[in-house]
């Protein structure tokens, strides 16, 4: 590009750090070199910091997301109102041209678009459509495709649960993070060590990582569980951790099991461990899974959507069927007692995401996109 930069305003639902902010971060740092980007964040949004630290001008708007809720129903269409004013305010002040919405159900892009026709919207679908309500998701997902230049789907498992429109396209996330130490040392131990990322969230399956663990344990107790995740502030992830706690103590594997905070250095956290494991219910990616992989681990996890596009079976990693503790348990007792099988595996895992998810493919896929609705804004 030529001139000065265009600017990109980023809106961002997340209040913690999660995957979906993860990727949003990782995609601005990528490009920055072409574009100028600005974020929008909740006002209740604790990621301010990190923004401002790599460089990143930041602004905060009360965002809300629609839920089963009387008051939250009440308020909403107002409050999105009021939001999609704050932001025509923001576009104005920074000459913005393009606004990226980071999921599809922040529809203040919709309104944007609405209000600012010549500003080009792409929004991002970066869950699996069909675990939302069904009346919402359509809703959602109609206007979505209506207003948007562009809609992304950051996997096939995605892009295959909504409607075939010529504006709507694939675009996985870049796979390319910061390696600050040498690779992955596999050395012989006695312990197995097992390691599952993530936040505290029922669903994410910490739960099913748990009970397998426990079978695995009585069939090989030479292994050990390492979660780590934060609860995002929320009293319901709490009291889910507490359960995963106390099924621990039940059982009477809490010296085996380790239950840590959200942590930050998690390329130590991978490497110190032998094998990653992820068995949530439904990923439309899974940042975790790709990371483990970057780093150089074998990942054993669900057949849950985003999961099968990383992971070759067999290969990469293993992939078990969604919530069946049976192969989740024998696929760990398995890969427990074949460190030879471990390596193998990170190592191919390692090459395989690098090539596939690599940050060049990223960078041209998303610059093309941006510069080809750019191309009729007029700016």
């Amino acid at each position: 590009m030529m001139g000065e930069k265009p600017t990109i305003i980023l809106i961002e639902n997340s209040v913690s750090f999660t995957g979906a902010f993860k990727s949003a971060l990782q995609q601005a740092m990528i490009q920055r070199e072409d574009f100028r980007i600005v974020f929008v964040l909740d006002s209740r949004s604790t990621l301010s910091g990190i923004l401002e630290e790599h460089g990143f001008r930041v602004y905060k708007v009360p965002l809300l997301e629609i839920r089963k809720d009387p008051v939250v129903l009440l308020s909403y269409l107002p409050r999105l109102w009021r939001n999609a004013k704050a932001v025509k305010e923001i576009i104005a002040k920074e000459k913005a041209s393009i606004v990226i919405v980071n999921d599809f159900y922040n529809m203040v892009g919709v309104l944007i678009k609405r209000m600012c026709p010549a500003v080009r919207l792409v929004t991002y679908v970066r869950f699996l459509p069909e675990t939302q309500f069904a009346p919402l998701r359509k809703i959602w997902t109609r206007l979505g495709q209506k207003y948007s230049d562009r809609m992304l789907a950051v996997s096939d498992a995605v892009l295959k649960q909504l409607p075939e429109k010529s504006n709507t396209l694939r675009l996985y996330n870049a796979v390319d993070f910061k390696e600050n130490l040498p690779p992955k040392r596999w050395i012989k131990s006695p312990v197995t060590s097992f390691l599952y990322l993530g936040n505290y969230i029922k669903g994410k399956g910490h739960d099913y990582a748990l009970q397998a663990f426990e079978k695995a344990f009585r069939q090989n107790p030479a292994i050990s569980l390492v979660f780590a995740g934060g609860d995002m502030g929320l009293e319901k992830n709490r009291r889910f951790k507490q359960s995963l706690l106390d099924f621990a103590a039940q059982h009477q594997i809490s010296h085996a099991v380790r239950f840590l905070s959200f942590a930050s250095d998690v390329e130590t956290l991978i490497k110190s461990a032998d094998v990653v494991l992820n068995f949530s219910e439904a990923e439309s990616f899974s940042m975790t899974v790709a990371e483990a992989c970057y780093f150089g681990l074998p990942v054993i996890a669900t057949r849950c959507g985003g999961p099968e596009e990383i992971i070759v079976d067999g290969e990469t990693g293993l992939l078990v069927a969604n919530r069946n503790l049976e192969e989740m348990t024998a696929a760990m007792v398995y890969l427990s007692r074949n460190p030879a099988l471990q390596k193998t595996f990170g190592e191919a895992g390692k090459k395989h995401v690098r090539e596939k998810f690599s940050l060049h493919s990223f960078a041209a896929a998303c610059s093309h996109t941006y510069e080809s609705i750019i191309g009729t804004t007029g700016h």
